[in-house]
């Protein structure tokens, strides 16, 4: 992100790309990444483009990002790429960051609520079950508490039998999820689950959507654009799609049409697409990309708002759990009336 900002920037200087990339090497702090910057830098000075470069970086540089490096390169117009970079960049990140800082607060509430349990039920019921031992009296703690820690203790015991169980099943999904079907069964689940379904789609058909706007603009046709672009999204259901539009425009149906038929997106995309397709497509796809913002924005509002109800109602019953088999062993020992049990 940092890098492209500069690069942007001292293009826009008029700088050329050797001396460009120079002074930001220069300036470049992480060692991995200057290193690949210098090899970048010794490309161009040997006469090769940047993207061919960045094209062993793969892992580094997004499909994307190479793809709007090399049409700025080609057509001439690296400066205008660059910027369209610096956005596609800045909206990805910002766009990660929300769903971090949604999803890992929630997560770690539950996890520490979760060892809580299986902690207290390790080490704290023993031992109020010791006291009482000890005392000699009649009472004894609540059946739920003996029989969770009776079970806490078996895993603790035997901690071989879940973990084989869960490798197992682990390793069973993994090797169906392998395969064609599962991967497309897997995919297509991602884009159909509650909550966060909606939303990744709405991100890959946007990624695509900006990818092939990129290509049209720079005098591809739509089914080139539609083939270089799917390489953008590594979702099978999407990328079925995809193809199925090319195979479209073959026959001379609508490319729009998978998208429509698959029901995945809101009615209002396709409409735009079909509008455009009538007037101007480029300026209509730009259109249709700052409406999916707003959408994805609104789309992650929602979450926010709903998910931590979700995990708020999981914690709550969790907590009910542990006040059950926990605290309330833990009150009696604190109001000690099992003492009077024990003297008769």
């Amino acid at each position: 992100m940092v890098f492209t900002q500069n690069f942007y920037l001292l293009k826009k200087a008029d700088f050329n790309n050797i001396h460009a990339l120079s002074t930001i090497i220069q300036s470049t702090e992480n060692l991995t990444f200057r290193g690949i910057l210098e090899d970048i830098l010794a490309g161009l000075e040997a006469g090769e483009y940047m993207y061919t470069t960045m094209e062993y970086y793969s892992n580094v540089f997004p499909y994307i990002y190479i793809n709007m490096i090399k049409v700025g390169e080609l057509s001439g117009s690296l400066t205008q790429s660059l910027q369209q970079a610096v956005k596609y960049l800045d909206s990805n990140t910002d766009t990660i960051k929300k769903l971090k800082g949604i999803i890992i607060p929630n997560l770690i509430q539950l996890v520490a609520l979760i060892v809580l349990l299986f902690i207290g039920s390790l080490y704290t019921v023993p031992t109020i079950q010791a006291v009482y031992d000890e005392v000699g009296t009649e009472d004894t703690l609540p059946a739920i508490t003996i029989a969770f820690s009776n079970v806490i203790q078996w895993i603790a015991d035997h901690w071989y039998v879940p973990v084989g169980i869960i490798a197992i099943i682990v390793a069973l999904i993994v090797s169906y999820i392998n395969t064609p079907k599962g991967k497309y069964n897997f995919d297509y689940f991602k884009y159909t689950m509650p909550i966060f379904g909606k939303l990744f789609y709405s991100m890959d058909f946007s990624r695509l959507m900006r990818a092939m706007l990129l290509n049209i603009e720079n005098g591809m046709r739509i089914q080139d654009a539609l083939e270089v672009s799917k390489n953008v999204v590594n979702n099978y259901v999407m990328r079925a799609m995809v193809e199925t539009s090319i195979n479209n425009i073959l026959v001379g149906n609508s490319w729009i049409e998978p998208f429509e038929k698959a029901g995945l997106g809101s009615t209002m995309i396709t409409e735009m697409l079909k509008v455009g397709m009538q007037t101007d497509l480029s300026e209509m796809m730009e259109k249709l990309l700052e409406y999916m913002d707003i959408d994805i924005k609104n789309t992650m509002d929602k979450i926010m708002a709903v998910l931590p109800q979700v995990v708020y109602s999981i914690v709550g019953i969790l907590l009910i759990f542990v006040v059950l088999v926990v605290l309330v062993p833990c009150i009696q020992v604190y109001m000690g009336n099992f003492l009077f049990s024990a003297a008769g």
